[in-house]
């Protein structure tokens, strides 16, 4: 069976994270979500459908070849869904007993359409549409099944919400690592070591914390942990990240690959290659890549008045629902030193944060500042601090991620 994983056309409701990404690549848990799928469904090929140049992207930055599309036996998948282990033997039994049909949620929404057999109609719609959706006519006349334990992330900030669950149930995945041996690491101290898995080449100073009695702490290969540092499950520390001292890192919290985090983190994802070294808080929020938060940077996630936090994005302002929402960053932002973020605020990519007291809760993209009538940080300015920053660790802007960049930059500065 093949699976193409699509974009649907509300791909733009995950702003800022959508700006350089696909809705795939979305980080909750330990994995990608992509990474989940190849892990779900292994002997399976993965296509890729959405916005051209978004897919091109990705596409070069993980060395993927995209093949022509199949028009039969597959399963058209929506790419900002969650799955586990249970949906996943639900889905592969339904393939096994049906020939044709849509998954639902429980909630009603479609997420999922498989055919065994070529359906003409259904292969003009999907190479002739780069965001697709599953309520449009030509989905109208097959059977629906419902599937139990999906998850939609509609916005970015709903992968916040189930990360402690996904870090949890992404440690199937990690079985390749070794549950923590405490005479591996001279004064280290832990609880329910069996529920820390350890990659090769981990590194941890004495008086190092972990405890992992409320979920699992599931730290890759390559990681550096100094001194006083505690980390609370359910958490994940990526490949080749260094936790600082005395850094705080509470559950459902994950950092991904190559990047350097202290200060106090709760229920935070921080995707890669970025940067929170020094004191600070940071709660309840999403952190893409190539962000440095500077010291002392500290973000609000809960009102004074405790109460729901609407969330304003470039399109529209949503009713969250929540009264926890922190930071929403895109890549290649960057916050000056003792920078503060007020409530669920959205920050969008290749801004330049340096102005004092609270920030408005939403910050262009390219913004020289930050306030609402700060200018917009010059493209090839902003172009040359990137790459400036990527070859630090060895990345290359590629010319795909600078073709996005300036898509947002002239939706910002149309005149420019």
């Amino acid at each position: 069976m093949n699976i193409i994983l699509y974009e649907n056309k509300r791909v733009e409701d995950l702003y800022p994270f959508s700006v350089m990404h696909c809705s795939w690549e979305i980080r909750a848990g330990a994995l990608s979500l992509f990474e989940k799928f190849q892990l779900f469904f292994p002997n399976s090929e993965l296509f890729f459908k959405g916005r051209t140049k978004w897919v091109n992207s990705f596409l070069k930055r993980f060395d993927f070849v995209n093949n022509s599309l199949p028009d039969s036996d597959f399963l058209l998948l929506s790419g900002n869904f969650v799955l586990n282990t249970k949906s996943v033997k639900t889905i592969n039994r339904l393939i096994t007993e049906n020939e044709c049909f849509i998954l639902m949620t429980s909630e009603g929404k479609a997420f999922a359409f498989y055919t065994s057999d070529k359906k003409d109609q259904i292969s003009k719609y999907i190479e002739g549409n780069e965001l697709i959706d599953l309520n449009d006519d030509v989905f109208d006349n097959y059977d629906r099944y419902i599937v139990d334990d999906v998850v939609e992330i509609e916005y970015i900030w709903d992968a916040v919400f189930i990360n402690g669950k996904e870090i949890n149930s992404d440690s199937e995945f990690f079985n390749q690592h070794h549950s923590l041996f405490l005479a591996d690491y001279h004064g280290l101290q832990a609880t329910n070591p069996n529920d820390i898995r350890i990659g090769n080449n981990v590194k941890i100073s004495p008086s190092v914390v972990i405890d992992a009695s409320e979920g699992k702490v599931l730290i890759d290969d390559d990681v550096k942990i100094m001194p006083q540092a505690t980390i609370l499950g359910p958490c994940f520390i990526g490949k080749g990240t260094t936790v600082k001292i005395g850094a705080k890192i509470y559950g459902e919290t994950s950092i991904g690959p190559m990047c350097k985090v202290g200060g106090e983190i709760e229920n935070t994802i921080i995707h890669a290659f970025s940067n929170k070294q020094h004191e600070g808080f940071l709660g309840h929020s999403y952190i893409g890549e190539w962000v440095n938060l500077g010291a002392d940077t500290n973000n609000s996630d809960l009102k004074n008045t405790y109460g729901e936090i609407n969330m304003i994005l470039p399109h529209k302002e949503v009713k969250s629902g929540r009264i926890f929402l922190g930071l929403m960053c895109g890549d290649h932002t960057k916050s000056g030193i003792n920078t503060m973020f007020t409530t669920g605020t959205v920050a969008g990519t290749c801004a330049i944060l340096v102005k004092e007291w609270f920030l408005p809760n939403f910050i262009k993209s390219f913004s020289w500042g930050g306030k609402s009538n700060s200018p917009a940080f010059r493209f090839h300015k902003a172009i040359e601090t990137a790459k400036i920053v990527m070859q630090r660790r060895g990345k290359v802007l590629t010319e795909e991620e600078i073709e996005l960049l300036r898509l947002e930059y002239e939706r910002i500065c149309p005149s420019a």
